[in-house]
């Protein structure tokens, strides 16, 4: 199969308000909290509500202007299956509140993690915190193998087709990762690219597909969950097989993500984006040297890309191939079960070097070798 449009292009792991996938600090616990036990019994009020489905109830701490649009949003998320709504870590200084939005619905195997963000002078304002899927319009929601799909503003029969999709995707991320990871993820299916966007907290016009949430550790001490985030329109344009390989991409993110992090854990972009995509794409059928065309046709060496490559839209597309073509090269020497181990190794903190030499027996300088090796043969002998 040529690359084209029926082929996944470039998905992101992106965190709200362009939090990107790097950790983000939690609010500091010295910060002034003049009224937080205030505030935090009005939350805690408004979580015991909207889980019970009291919408006036949930309503009742926020000033009069903005109850008619809570409950309208409200009701959407009820409807949704909204299950965990809590707000961790509550700061308020002077007339700002702030803190980290734990949300989750039926089907969801992880709460997901926002910014919380509102006014305060002995009542809420709603205050632009991380965007949720019912602020964009009615949800749907449909339970899947693998999760639960969340119908946009009408999303019909992409949204059923991800949801038919989810369940392959799933096996394809337990086969490679194992099955310790939530195994259960929101699909949130929007109209359009700009509602990706919105979504993901800055420009996602270009892609598939968005794994969005914050990246922090939720009261309990373990990883916040993730959401995907696809359009309609740029969905239906792909095939059943670009389908799968965005979500599958898309879902080794949501494991990964599920690892805690450790403290200071260096984890290149090469490696995350590379894995996700061999995960997401090997043993499928497509000619590696058409996925790897941007690759291939860049002059001279092959370098390991940076960080930056993978947002800097005149080197994207040659640093996804690289880092897909990278891992690929070392699974193809060592296995996916060494890759996966290197993976995990950084991810809990091993540096990339020390993680190389112990998961694939090798240094990393000698795996890049055999990339570029593999690179000026164009592939050869890749598949299928």
């Amino acid at each position: 199969m040529r690359a084209g449009p029926s082929l996944p292009r470039r998905p992101f792991l992106l965190a709200p308000l362009a939090l990107a996938a790097c950790s983000q600090a939690r609010p500091a616990a010295d910060a002034p909290a003049t009224d937080a036990p205030a505030a935090g019994d009005v939350l805690a009020r408004r979580a015991r509500a909207l889980l019970a489905g009291d919408l006036d109830a949930a309503g009742a701490g926020y000033a009069s202007a903005d109850r008619d649009g809570l409950r309208r949003d409200d009701a959407r998320a009820v409807a949704a299956g909204l299950d965990d709504w809590a707000v961790e870590g509550l700061q308020v200084d002077g007339a700002r509140v702030r803190g980290v939005l734990r949300e989750r619905v039926a089907g969801e195997g992880r709460p997901v993690a926002g910014l919380f963000r509102a006014g305060w002078d002995g009542s809420l304002h709603r205050g632009g915190g991380t965007p949720q899927p019912w602020e964009l319009g009615d949800v749907t929601a449909q339970r899947a193998i693998g999760g639960v799909v969340l119908h946009v503003g009408g999303t019909g029969d992409v949204g059923r087709q991800a949801a038919a999709d989810l369940a392959d995707a799933t096996a394809r991320v337990d086969a490679a990762w194992g099955t310790d990871w939530p195994r259960g993820t929101a699909v949130v299916v929007v109209p359009t690219a700009a509602d990706v966007s919105r979504l993901a907290g800055g420009p996602a016009a270009d892609v598939d597909a968005v794994a969005v949430g914050l990246d922090a550790d939720l009261a309990d001490g373990r990883p916040a969950g993730v959401r995907v985030v696809l359009s309609t329109e740029r969905f239906a344009a792909l095939s059943p097989l670009g389908r799968t390989v965005t979500l599958t991409h898309e879902l080794v993110h949501v494991a990964t993500r599920a690892t805690a992090r450790a403290p200071g854990a260096v984890v290149p972009r090469w490696l995350t984006e590379g894995y996700a995509d061999h995960v997401a794409r090997r043993d499928r059928p497509v000619a590696a040297s058409a996925l790897a065309a941007a690759l291939l046709a860049a002059p001279g060496e092959p370098q390991v890309p940076a960080d930056a490559d993978f947002t800097d839209p005149a080197r994207v597309q040659v640093a996804y191939a690289a880092g897909w073509t990278l891992v690929t090269s070392a699974a193809r020497v060592a296995g996916t079960p060494a890759v996966t181990a290197f993976v995990r190794a950084t991810w809990t903190g091993t540096g990339v070097e020390r993680a190389c030499r112990q998961s694939l027996g090798r240094s990393l300088a000698d795996v890049v070798r055999t990339w570029r090796a593999d690179v000026a043969s164009d592939l050869v002998g890749w598949g299928p």
